[in-house]
């Protein structure tokens, strides 16, 4: 008895043959592929190109790391035990490098004009990682904090000057220790240990002058020249850095605010020393406010920079939310001897 089913002759010989020749058809295109891309990047990652891009536009060395640098004893490796100012100045700096980088700004509120630059509100525009430890722990607490808070209230908040319990543990620790051992990964210093008679400590000596002396001459151009022209580093302060005139103030200012100035200033002529400290002086209070002050020159030092700052914001498209991080920075450190 017939079931009615017949068999296919060669069906399933058919299939395994016609599977065959398309897989020797998609090999042979795939090494055709190959063959013709050989020479040529196959995958890539954005954000490699992304990182490639900033990397060229911040310089090695950040702001904080500039400002240890400035302070530290050459041979001795540490800082000055009686400078009270320099932990202060440095979280005020970090704040400054955060707005230079685009990580924050202003809250953009028409109010906030009725108040004072260091009381405006700030926010996280930005919370990708700049890949800078201090930075990027900073930028998590002002991306995570519920309320808006001012400049002011975050400087007092990192530096541990600060009331609120609930908020203690926003302070940064130990900040100019691990500053230093970033300039020890970053081949600026070296590590030894000293012994203090009742204790040993570690110390970070000069490795690398030359990114000293860079830092020192940038300094030295802006306080002592007529006319400011950047002497740049291949190095630690390429020609490709975003807001060079910008960040050289920011430097003066911050070494300023930090009682450092004098580490680079001592051996210069008392007349020369005691212009440079005005020209400080007179830094702090025209780029202290927004928009910035009248150019300031009484003792004949820096007479371009007002116009490189002003063809640097416009050329670089600098927003007015950032410049007014800026100049409240600024306004904190031109006031720190009565904070302090």
């Amino acid at each position: 008895m017939s079931s009615g089913l017949q068999r296919r002759k060669g069906g399933r010989g058919a299939s395994g043959s016609q599977r065959g020749r398309d897989t020797e058809n998609t090999l042979g295109e795939q090494q055709n592929t190959e063959i013709e891309n050989e020479d040529h990047k196959i995958a890539y990652d954005p954000k490699d190109i992304l990182n490639t891009e900033r990397e060229q536009k911040t310089p090695l060395l950040t702001l904080m790391e500039e400002i240890i640098l400035i302070g530290l004893k050459d041979k001795e490796g540490y800082l000055s035990f009686w400078n009270d100012n320099i932990s202060y100045a440095l979280r005020g700096t970090i704040i400054l490098e955060l707005a230079l980088r685009g990580k924050i700004q202003m809250v953009n509120d028409p109010a906030r004009r009725r108040f004072e630059l260091p009381e405006r509100l700030i926010e996280c525009v930005d919370g990708s990682l700049t890949g800078e430890t201090l930075l990027d722990e900073a930028l998590k607490l002002i991306k995570n904090d519920p309320s808006n808070l001012s400049i002011s209230n975050w400087i007092d908040l990192l530096s541990g000057e600060t009331w609120n319990i609930m908020k203690i543990n926003y302070q940064l620790k130990q900040v100019r220790e691990r500053l230093s051992k970033g300039l020890v990964d970053k081949g600026v210093l070296k590590t030894e240990r000293k012994n203090f008679l009742l204790f040993d400590m570690a110390t970070h000596p000069i490795n690398d002058p030359t990114a000293k002396r860079s830092v020192a001459l940038r300094i030295l151009n802006i306080l002592t020249n007529r006319n400011f022209i950047i002497e740049y580093d291949e190095k630690y302060f390429p020609q490709t850095v975003s807001h060079k005139y910008l960040r050289s103030i920011a430097l003066v200012c911050g070494c300023s605010a930090a009682n450092v100035l004098e580490n680079i200033l001592m051996d210069l002529d008392f007349e020369v020393r005691d212009k440079a400290f005005v020209r400080a002086d007179e830094l702090l209070n025209q780029f202290g406010d927004y928009p910035f002050g009248r150019p300031q020159t009484s003792v004949g030092v820096g007479l371009n920079l007002s116009t490189e700052v002003q063809e640097e914001i416009e050329k670089e498209g600098v927003s007015e939310l950032v410049l007014e991080v800026f100049a409240a920075v600024l306004n904190i450190f031109s006031k720190m001897d009565s904070i302090l």
